[in-house]
């Protein structure tokens, strides 16, 4: 009989990771001053928090904050429609209903409860929801959770989502949903796009502007305001947790519908409500973010300069047009060399790998802040500058058909006792992998039989990769991604930790490997 638990017990990734000292998750932050942190004691630059507005750390904002606690609590110990309603959360959704130019707001705990309770307030058996398919996970979650009919358009492709559109039924309650600024690359959603769509179809729209409200348009009030459409928005969500330097979220939109998710979100009912210290930052917040308003134009000065900065060294940036400014990378064992190695220089980013991007597109996630200073700008851009280059990301040309494969594996030292590599096949062939490395140097052999030999352990069959890159780039890195995933570091390891290699990985190179597809 089958164990639920067996899936946990057989996936080993994340521990050959941190074997490898390539894991780039969890970094535990000893000290927080905002554009700077403490991580294993060392001092270094953050260029991975969404503090777009250098809020969370704000004199004003961690006075409010101490205040809270000292007059209500930590913590209100029960829901919004129980006994979690303060005063406080009241003020709060009255001020920013003003700021949004919404009727009302409503308050939850956490951005992500927010599309939760929202999205399955709104849909029922009879609706439809239209979601871009590069939405935030949140926002894929809240389909889940209803009865609705979901129809997922192709990233900003409004042609696609016209032919959607038309397929749906005309009769049904629809509701699209897009982010307003995209989490992982930094792109805007095609606003005037959708908004044509709408007049000619009729449909709702909301917008998820986590990353928007407070950054973009003239008084940061998202996404809508930046294309002149915020009118054109029917609800707008936004959270606390980016420019408003605290933790929460809120919807904004017509009173009445407000009020319909207010009693009908089960996030709001049966989950306990922002905390008083929470709720006072965002309010001290949000009277910065009104009355500076200088803040939000060196978040723009600092972006543009370290967007155009990037492109100019050679780094790809993809199609960010936000503070959020993506490095793409591609291999997933490079991209976890690159954030190592801007660690260690004292430089902090986010690694991103699938499934949370599409293979093959593996990047290191960079965010800015309006109190970085040029100094520490200027420190970051020397730093992936350096190892950008030690690492062949830029300055490299690369083909535009195939590149040939390359397994990230250290050279034996000296003293090493090297495995004997596989026995010859009665046909002259390896019995392991076959690499197409004519005129090899013979100091490189070595390396060589060790791959042989941690291949053979595997217990897999041979594979023919000379096959694999004529059946194009998109597939070769792909499996090039899990081959380096299997073989990192493996000169390193013992048998014992050979076998205990992750099953999962060596599947999905053996699939990669001799189905038809390549």
């Amino acid at each position: 009989m089958a164990d639920v638990f067996d899936k946990a017990y057989e996936w080993k990734e994340a521990r050959v990771a941190r074997v490898s000292g390539l894991y780039p998750f969890f970094k535990a932050i000893a000290e927080n001053a905002g554009t700077e942190v403490v991580i294993d004691g060392k001092k270094t630059i953050m260029v991975g928090a969404n503090s777009y507005l250098s809020l969370s750390t704000h004199p004003k904002v961690k006075a409010a904050a101490v205040a809270a606690v000292q007059r209500y609590g930590a913590s209100c110990c029960g829901s919004r429609f129980a006994n979690g309603t303060l005063e406080l959360h009241e003020e709060l959704e009255r001020k920013l209903a003003k700021h949004m130019r919404k009727e009302s707001a409503l308050c939850f705990t956490t951005g992500f409860t927010t599309n939760l309770g929202t999205i399955s307030a709104m849909l029922g058996r009879h609706d439809i929801a239209i979601s871009d398919r590069g939405n935030h996970a949140s926002l894929m979650d809240g389909l889940q959770l209803t009865f609705a009919d979901s129809l997922k358009y192709k990233h900003n492709d409004m042609a696609d989502l016209e032919k959607k559109l038309q397929a749906a039924d005309k009769d049904a309650g629809k509701l699209l949903i897009t982010d307003g600024v995209f989490s992982m690359e930094g792109d805007l959603a095609d606003l005037p796009g959708i908004v044509a769509l709408k007049k000619k179809y009729g449909f709702r729209i909301m917008v998820d502007d986590a990353h928007g409200l407070g950054v973009m348009g003239k008084n940061g009030l998202g996404t809508g305001e930046h294309f002149g459409l915020h009118d054109e928005v029917d609800l707008i969500m936004g959270t606390f947790s980016k420019s408003f330097g605290s933790i929460g979220g809120v919807i904004a939109g017509e009173r009445d519908v407000v009020d319909w998710i207010k009693h009908r979100a089960r996030t709001m009912i049966f989950a306990a409500s922002m905390s008083p210290a929470n709720v006072a930052a965002v309010l001290a917040s949000l009277e910065v973010i009104e009355s500076e308003p200088e803040r939000r134009q060196r978040l723009w000065q600092v972006a543009d300069r370290m967007r155009k900065a990037f492109q100019d060294m050679g780094f790809n940036t993809g199609v960010s047009c936000t503070p959020i400014i993506p490095i793409l990378v591609g291999e997933q064992m490079k991209t976890f060399s690159l954030w190592k190695s801007l660690l260690e220089a004292g430089v902090f980013t986010n690694a991103v790998i699938p499934p949370a991007v599409e293979p093959g597109r593996s990047m290191l996630r960079t965010s800015y802040q309006a109190a970085h200073t040029e100094e520490q700008l200027d420190q970051v851009l020397d730093a992936f500058e350096t190892i950008g280059k030690k690492l062949g990301i830029i300055e490299r040309k690369r083909p535009s058909t195939m590149l040939p494969l390359t397994v990230a594996l250290r050279q034996p030292a000296a003293t090493e006792a090297v495995p004997a590599p596989m026995p010859i096949a009665a046909n002259g062939a390896s019995s392991g992998l076959r690499f197409p490395l004519p005129g090899i140097p013979s100091r490189l052999k070595e390396v060589r039989n060790r791959l042989d030999a941690a291949w053979s352990l595997t217990g897999l069959p041979p594979m023919d990769l000379d096959r694999l890159q004529r059946q194009g780039q998109a597939t070769l890195e792909k499996v090039r991604d899990a081959m380096e995933a299997v073989t990192f570091r493996a000169v390193s390891f013992n048998p014992e930790e050979l076998a205990a290699m992750p099953k999962k990985i060596l599947s999905r190179v053996r699939r990669n490997g001799t189905n038809g597809h390549g």
